[in-house]
């Protein structure tokens, strides 16, 4: 059984349709309707059930507060620093993980991209594939505050999904900053 069969009730939002919340949107990958998980001033969730069995994705965004940086180094050194003191539990295990400055935006901004094994949602098999596509940014309106947004994919060991990375760049180059009121 999937995580949204029973949160048929959630509100929902159109993919490819731009989410907008205070100082940031984004437009969702379009092929798919999303239920709106969480819903906050600082944080928001959505979420949507894949083509293959037991496979989900999430767009998540969050707002927080951030040090003043003196340069786009400083800031991706920040970001590795906070990306690799998650708690070390033993559930997950790195496959891949990428981090680097995102010279395609005008904005200061950290992208990654990630694997891992999920051994605690076994999905089937002896461990699940969570993946991952995102960045964090200085806020361009208001330096104080960081915005973290990332696609996540997790499904059964072994299945792909070729569309990933390109629903993670189209979803990161959709971003657009806007002023908090």
């Amino acid at each position: 059984m999937s995580l949204l069969t029973a949160c048929a009730s959630l509100p929902q939002h159109p993919g490819g349709q731009r989410f907008i919340q205070p100082g940031v949107s984004f437009t969702p990958p379009a092929d798919s309707q999303w239920s709106v998980a969480m819903l906050s001033t600082y944080q928001t969730m959505l979420a949507t059930n894949g083509k293959i069995a037991n496979e989900s994705f999430i767009v998540a965004t969050q707002l927080f507060q951030i040090p003043p940086f003196s340069s786009k180094d400083e800031f991706l050194k920040f970001v590795q620093k906070g990306r690799s003191s998650e708690p070390q539990t033993g559930r997950f295990e790195t496959i891949k993980n990428q981090e680097t400055l995102y010279e395609q935006r005008e904005e200061i901004c950290v992208k990654h991209k990630a694997a891992s094994k999920d051994c605690g949602a076994k999905r089937g098999g002896e461990y699940s594939i969570y993946e991952t596509y995102g960045m964090n940014c200085i806020h361009p309106k208001n330096t104080k505050v960081g915005v973290f947004i990332e696609l996540s994919r997790k499904a059964p060991a072994g299945t792909s999904n070729d569309d990933f990375d390109r629903f993670g760049e189209n979803l990161l180059k959709s971003v657009q900053f806007s002023d908090f009121r």
